[in-house]
């Protein structure tokens, strides 16, 4: 089984994952663009002299403060391109999955509906309020200023079905991971990615 949580950054996906962690009777593994991000050279993130071909940060500015948008080159596109394939690896392994993503593109979607159509996929909207989200990016300090809310512009132009969605602007990361076990209990066969892929002839 695959618990895909999709979310803008800060939104609190990690920490509920973690909180699922430890209150699921079973194992589950976590693997999301942060896990791979941890697996690439430094110089190829952020900031470093190699990051343009990896992953990079743009800062800007708009009227409501600074803004920060992540750009992948080709090697960062690769390891994109690729996170759908190797979770689908797991899952034929008959491992449980959550996954921890930040998917705003219907490209990079529409790998994970390829590559999973055959597993039963939870797809789940990890929503926060936007001041919310911003108190949560200073108080992190590892994420630039500005990428939350950058991503929320995004958010409405997405017309995705979702399987479920839940809400953390004052929810607690345990509350938030047992309204979705309690929902994966009640909802035996989930609907969102099926839908997607009809709608795309994946």
């Amino acid at each position: 089984m695959i618990i895909f949580l999709n979310g803008c950054s800060s939104s609190g996906k990690s920490t509920i994952i973690t909180a699922f962690q430890h209150t699921a009777e079973t194992p589950w593994l976590s693997v999301g663009i942060d896990t791979f991000w941890a697996m690439m050279p430094k110089n190829y993130i952020m900031y470093g002299p190699h990051s343009h071909d990896g992953f990079y940060y743009v800062p800007g500015r708009d009227g409501q403060g600074p803004t920060m948008e992540v750009k992948n080159g080709e090697f960062g596109m690769q390891v994109m391109h690729m996170i759908p394939q190797v979770v689908s690896t797991m899952a034929q392994n008959k491992l449980d999955l959550l996954v921890d993503e930040v998917v705003l593109e219907e490209d990079l979607l529409k790998g994970y509906v390829r590559y999973l159509s055959e597993h039963t996929v939870y797809f789940v909207w990890v929503s926060c309020n936007l001041k919310v989200l911003e108190e949560r990016e200073i108080l992190r300090g590892n994420r630039g200023q500005g990428l939350a809310r950058m991503q929320m512009k995004i958010v409405p132009t997405l017309d995705w079905p979702y399987d479920f969605t839940v809400d953390t602007t004052n929810a607690s990361a345990f509350d938030s991971a047992q309204s979705i076990m309690d929902f994966v209990r009640k909802n035996p066969n989930p609907q969102s990615f099926k839908q997607l892929q009809k709608r795309w002839g994946l």
